[in-house]
């Protein structure tokens, strides 16, 4: 009985030894490529543990607030500031709108969505999805959101997009330009929206209350101001 209650402590000690040196992000989907580049990056440097989760941002505030082992949340400042979980910010990158099409569809400007040809157009959940909700705000400023309003196709989340430009089920999509330079070779021609039609996006960690006092936290929000975490985040359009 002895040996078993030893072991037992053991295990609990290795546990929160783990813990302290483990980190779990979660974060929007349309910055999956990115956030794991920058997490496996950081393991291979410090030795630490890391594991993320995906989603829209709706779906990342929902694990935020189940998982009380989540410490760090990475998406758009816009939609994590109104969750009331974090403590404090710290700045990434910005975000950029980008028009994607499938191939063999040509386009020089959004006004150019109006011709027929483009039947089927994309984007991410404006409620739920920061991407979603600057392209719903641009075709709103540039007067396209009623003729187009047939022809929208509104899904989960960025990838989702991506995925549906890629085998052609839709003839555009919006998203991000991550998942645009990700798509090269797979797609027909990519537009940035213009920057006015849509709010800014911050790119940011949200450190949440309480949770990020751990050493594999401290470590990776030091890390993240580095020059390699820069070196990542420009490789991926931010």
């Amino acid at each position: 009985m002895q040996r078993f209650f030893l072991a037992c402590a053991a295990f609990l000690l290795a546990a929160n030894a783990w813990a302290a040196d483990a980190l779990l992000v979660a974060a929007g989907a349309g910055y999956r490529k990115p956030v794991m580049e920058l997490l496996e990056d950081f393991s291979k440097s410090s030795g630490m543990r890391t594991e993320a989760s995906f989603g829209n941002m709706r779906q990342v505030e929902t694990q935020a607030r189940q998982n009380p082992d989540i410490a760090l949340m990475i998406g758009d400042r816009a939609f994590l500031e109104p969750m009331g979980l974090a403590e404090r910010f710290q700045p990434l990158g910005t975000g950029r709108l980008v028009l994607v099409t499938a191939r063999g569809q040509a386009i020089a400007s959004l006004a150019d969505l109006r011709e027929p040809r483009f039947r089927r157009i994309a984007l991410p959940d404006r409620a739920k999805a920061v991407y979603g909700n600057a392209a719903a705000t641009c075709l709103a400023r540039l007067g396209l959101a009623q003729p187009l309003a047939g022809r929208l196709v509104e899904v989960a989340t960025v990838p989702q997009v991506s995925a549906y430009v890629a085998t052609g089920e839709v003839d555009a999509g919006f998203l991000n330009r991550t998942e645009a330079l990700a798509l090269q070779g797979r797609a027909g021609a990519a537009i940035d929206a213009p920057q006015d039609c849509y709010d800014p996006i911050e790119l940011s960690v949200g450190v949440l209350k309480g949770r990020a006092g751990g050493a594999a936290a401290r470590a990776f929000l030091n890390y993240l101001a580095s020059p390699a975490a820069r070196q990542v985040l420009e490789r991926h359009g931010m």
